[in-house]
């Protein structure tokens, strides 16, 4: 696979630098340095231009870096829709990993036509993906399964469907091995406002989130500032022009507690 390699390396090292992390409970599984594939994954020249133009918007080197997720992972990227993380997560967890590129059923029917594109092309230049076409609340994952489960930018979008959260969020515990991480980043809303904010805003409570996803079983490990956007005050659309890429989100690492 050809790379982009100088200018993604530099774009790495100033995005890790600006990720800040705050740790919470026990270290996560130590985990090699991961700088070289994460340049690889974001300097792929199979990735679609559309990918490439949302990447300063969605900040993969930080987001990549700060999921400690490894050379070798099974991986689980729930809610995938086209296939933006899916493809930077296949490169990174390389041949001998995995890539499971869930989307729910009706989603696939309603926004088809915005999905279908990139993920035939994901299909046909990755052979380390496996989709899947099931419900959010019904995964199918076999037990201690998946080192990683991936949810960006749509917790929100569970709330919409609607879908039960809380088999959801236990299923996905279930899967993941002991130690596996879940990742979940989504756009801040009002605190206190609960889902209220995820039909008219697309945003959602960050501490709900956090209660709901504790209440599974896991532990919050870390939280990053990477996509931290002071300027945003959580109450417009997400998709206002004035807005969008800039919107302000909570970015959290869960752990299942050994």
């Amino acid at each position: 696979m050809k790379l982009r390699l100088v200018f993604a390396g530099i774009a790495v090292a100033g995005m890790l630098a600006a990720c800040g992390h705050s740790g919470h409970g026990k270290e996560m599984r130590a985990a090699p340095d991961m700088s070289v594939q994460i340049a690889a994954a974001i300097a792929a020249t199979d990735r679609p231009e559309a990918d490439v133009k949302r990447d300063e918007a969605r900040r993969p080197a930080p987001m990549l870096e700060f999921s400690t997720i490894q050379t070798g992972d099974v991986v689980a990227d729930l809610g995938a829709g086209g296939g933006y993380f899916s493809r930077l997560l296949s490169t990174l967890v390389g041949p001998d990993g995995t890539v499971l590129v869930q989307n729910p059923p009706i989603w696939l029917e309603k926004y088809g036509k915005f999905f279908k594109p990139g993920l035939k092309k994901l299909r046909a230049d990755r052979t380390n993906i496996t989709f899947l076409t099931v419900g959010i609340d019904d995964l199918q994952f076999e037990v201690n399964s998946l080192d990683a489960v991936t949810m960006m930018l749509i917790y929100h979008d569970v709330v919409l469907l609607p879908a039960d959260r809380v088999a959801m969020n236990a299923q996905i515990y279930a899967a993941l091995k002991s130690d596996g991480v879940l990742l979940i980043t989504d756009h801040h809303a009002v605190d206190g406002s609960g889902e209220a904010a995820a039909d008219p805003l697309h945003r959602i409570d960050a501490n709900m989130v956090l209660a709901e996803v504790e209440a599974a079983g896991f532990v919050l490990d870390a939280q990053s500032d990477a996509l931290h956007f002071a300027d945003d005050d959580h109450t417009i659309n997400v998709f206002q022009p004035e807005i969008r890429g800039k919107t302000d989100r909570f970015v959290y690492r869960f752990r299942k507690a050994k």
